[in-house]
């Protein structure tokens, strides 16, 4: 039997396999579990200083459960040095600064039960590729991962492997990608390769392809309050999206929030009752419009002739003078009503 040729390694597999290499190397190397005062604890940042994207934190319930626990666990002095942490906070030491590359809310726990240190490891020569690398790699092995933090993580996963230069580059080209398969648009040969590259990542991750994940992008652009529902498993994605598309305003969509708190409703009954509350609204506006216009109308025909007669010369001059002004708004009105 003929033997099999050696598949080709591609720039994705280098790029990863290299990253799993480094973070491999690292870590055994750094097995040294301290103390680290939390005030000491700063966010990640690259090389332009800006923030890297943190996951959007627990909900207060699943947080302060984490907290209790912990509590519990340290009153019997077990966990990591008595701690009652079960996993050390993973940071960096970039200049002398130490960055956190996860664990944010073993943090945001530890911090409710009115301790200020936490246990962590510290790695050193740890690039902004590696640490985007660990960080993302870890937020997309999570169970309990939202749709929020999970898009973002694939995003920055193909930043990573493919080379773009931002995340926001990632999306551009993705829905270029839509709009190709859509004959909207061409590639060059440059981008036909991307494309493959592109498609490799998805293939690995094996949750999505390009096409179906373009509809994912929509969850960066959610309302905070249609966000942070999301991240507490008060609403599903597709009741998220739902949202979006039928409310405006913060008011609005903190008042269905607060019905769906109290009251389980499907996307397509969310649907339909989001529908129905915009349809009466509409009507409330039209019913208010139409008094408004009989109420206007009736009182244009209370000024007649004959009492305009009786007035006073000043009163005249009065009535004469808000009469071109009215005659000013109602030729306004009569051009708005042609159009």
């Amino acid at each position: 039997m003929a033997k099999k040729k050696p598949q080709r390694t591609t720039t994705i597999d280098n790029t990863i396999e290299q990253l799993k290499n480094e973070q491999e190397s690292i870590l055994k190397n750094s097995t040294e579990i301290t103390l680290v005062q939390i005030s000491r604890i700063k966010e990640l940042t690259l090389e332009n200083d800006i923030l890297m994207h943190n996951r959007i934190s627990y909900s207060k319930t699943k947080l302060l459960e984490l907290a209790e626990n912990i509590s519990n666990l340290a009153k019997e002095n077990t966990g990591i040095l008595g701690t009652g942490l079960l996993n050390p906070v993973m940071l960096r030491n970039k200049n002398g600064v130490l960055e956190r590359i996860h664990g944010e809310n073993r943090i945001k726990a530890i911090k409710l039960n009115d301790i200020t240190t936490v246990p962590a490891i510290i790695l050193e020569n740890v690039s902004d590729e590696l640490a985007r690398f660990m960080r993302s790699s870890e937020n997309l092995n999570r169970e309990d991962l939202n749709v929020y933090d999970e898009t973002l993580s694939i995003l920055e996963h193909i930043q990573l492997a493919c080379g773009f230069e931002s995340i926001e580059k990632v999306k551009v080209f993705i829905n270029k990608i839509k709009n190709f398969q859509a004959g909207k648009t061409t590639l060059n040969d440059i981008e036909k390769n991307l494309l493959t590259q592109v498609s490799k990542v998805f293939e690995k991750i094996g949750r999505f392809d390009i096409i179906t994940f373009v509809d994912r992008l929509s969850v960066l652009k959610l309302n905070p309050l249609i966000k942070q529902a999301l991240v507490d498993d008060l609403i599903s994605y597709t009741q998220a999206k739902v949202i979006k598309s039928k409310l405006t305003t913060d008011d609005e969509i903190i008042k269905i929030l607060e019905m769906l708190k109290h009251k389980k409703v499907s996307a397509n009954d969310l649907r339909k009752i989001l529908d129905k509350l915009k349809s009466s609204s509409s009507t409330k506006d039209i019913d208010s419009s139409t008094v408004l216009f009989n109420s206007v109308n009736k009182k244009v025909k209370s000024i007649t002739k004959q009492k305009y007669l009786t007035l006073k010369n000043d009163d005249k001059l009065f009535v004469d003078q808000k009469l071109k002004e009215i005659e000013k708004i109602y030729s306004q009105i009569e051009n708005k009503l042609k159009k």
